[in-house]
């Protein structure tokens, strides 16, 4: 991932503005992952953003079809690192947080090889729920 510190206080402000960070199902049989979103019409913006931290840019379903909305997404481990890059800048304190649970709980209940014990599934079900219960 490519951001200095002047652009991840950017990349801060759009995800503060217009991003979004969720905890959910990718696969059917997976459990619940990261994930980092910014939606905007300005496909400019979400190039920048790929070039510089990967991802991928998908254009949303809208029900009026003048307008054309396109999201850029990172999952897994990829968003965890843009969260940890650009958490010094936030300031919302909703996503604030989000992204501090994820970046202090995540990877301490999730596997890399993707087999749970028992207590490793207890511990993930528990960050799912405090998560949820997030404004």
């Amino acid at each position: 991932m490519k951001l200095g510190g002047t652009e991840a206080a950017y990349a801060a402000g759009i995800l503060d503005g217009e991003g979004s960070i969720i905890l959910t199902r990718l696969r059917k049989k997976r459990w619940a992952s990261p994930v980092v979103s910014i939606a905007s019409t300005d496909r400019e913006l979400l190039e920048w953003f790929r070039s510089r931290c990967g991802g991928t840019i998908v254009r949303k379903r809208t029900y009026q079809p003048q307008h054309s909305i396109i999201c850029w997404k990172l999952t897994d481990r990829q968003a965890l690192e843009f969260l940890r890059l650009v958490r010094p800048f936030m300031v919302v304190r909703r996503k604030i947080a989000r992204c501090d649970l994820l970046l202090s709980d995540y990877l301490a209940c999730t596997p890399r090889n993707g087999r749970y014990s028992p207590e490793m599934a207890n511990r993930k079900r528990e960050l799912i729920e405090r998560f949820s219960s997030l404004p």
